[in-house]
């Protein structure tokens, strides 16, 4: 024990300023073994099962977990190959024969997507040539509130890129809504392809991402996807929102911008193999829940800020 986790990812958990004298100490851990041997356990029922006791939906019914299955790329997860293969070809089709994609969601559906597009691309690939960005579209983000300055200035973006070109602009909007019907995404979408869908000089394609039930419960985006022949992606279930950025609500924006979504999956894999041991010391995600645990009871240390 040397006062870090080091994976072979470079992932570093550093915790020597936690553990120590007068800090939480190895025999405070030590005195927890029997909760943290029972809390190990209960993530082994989750990854075989999805079921976590006393986890429950939104809307207050159980609900199964599966977003430990999402770096595993294999015929019944989640992220099948047919699904990556999908996305791959999605973003193919956009390379060269997209000129913008605005990407609208809300909570997860924004947050991880944006990271992915910081990641990939910085702060200014809008402002890039087609060249530069490989072939890939320009992307903007909405639907993540109800802001009427910025979705008129994406509109007004898109009408001015528009009338410089000789050949119709060619605009996709990815909306996505697990319940179809998100009322910040769905508006700003209804505003932006209303105002697009009118021009002469705009070739607009429209992609739903949103829960793939059909029946009685099928969503609103679905029902309208389905009407007007618009490709879907699926929101899983048992899948919250911080952990989406993984699954294709996410990954479909990797798609439209060249990320490696394989390797993206690699590398959330080598983590969760590292949080599969129940020897604390050597889990990071087991060791960071114990020792913030401690932190709060034994020394009153119970805000945190994670950056």
């Amino acid at each position: 024990m040397n006062g870090k986790i080091e994976l072979l990812s470079g992932f570093v958990f550093d915790y020597a300023n936690m553990v120590g004298e007068g800090l939480i100490t190895t025999d405070d851990v030590a005195a927890l073994q029997p909760r943290i041997e029972q809390a190990a356990k209960a993530i082994d029922v989750m990854r075989q099962s999805g079921y976590i006791r006393g986890h429950l939906s939104k809307d207050g019914e159980p609900e199964r977990v599966y977003f430990s299955q999402l770096p595993y790329i294999a015929d019944g997860n989640i992220n099948s190959p047919a699904i990556v293969e999908k996305l791959r070809a999605f973003g193919e089709s956009l390379r060269h024969n997209c000129d913008a994609v605005v990407s609208l969601g809300i909570g997860g559906s924004y947050l991880g997507n944006k990271v992915l597009f910081d990641v990939q691309c910085g702060e200014f690939w809008n402002a890039k040539t087609a060249e530069q960005r490989n072939g890939y579209p320009r992307l903007y983000f909405s639907g993540n509130n109800i802001d009427p300055r910025r979705t008129s200035e994406i509109i007004g973006t898109l009408l001015a890129d528009a009338a410089n070109r000789e050949q119709p602009y060619r605009v996709t909007l990815i909306c996505i809504s697990k319940s179809g019907g998100t009322l910040d995404t769905m508006s700003n979408f209804m505003v932006i392809y209303g105002a697009l869908s009118q021009r002469p000089d705009i070739e607009l394609k429209v992609v739903a991402v949103t829960d793939p039930t059909e029946g009685d419960r099928e969503t609103l985006l679905h029902r309208l996807a389905r009407r007007h022949g618009w490709p879907m992606f699926s929101v899983p279930d048992g899948v919250g929102g911080r952990f989406s950025v993984f699954s294709e609500v996410g990954l479909i924006t990797g798609a439209c911008i060249g990320f490696d979504i394989e390797g993206f999956l690699a590398g959330a894999r080598h983590m969760d193999e590292a949080c599969m041991t129940g020897e604390v010391w050597q889990n990071p995600a087991l060791l960071n829940a114990v020792l913030k645990y401690l932190a709060a009871e034994k020394h009153g240390r119970d805000i945190e800020v994670f950056m």
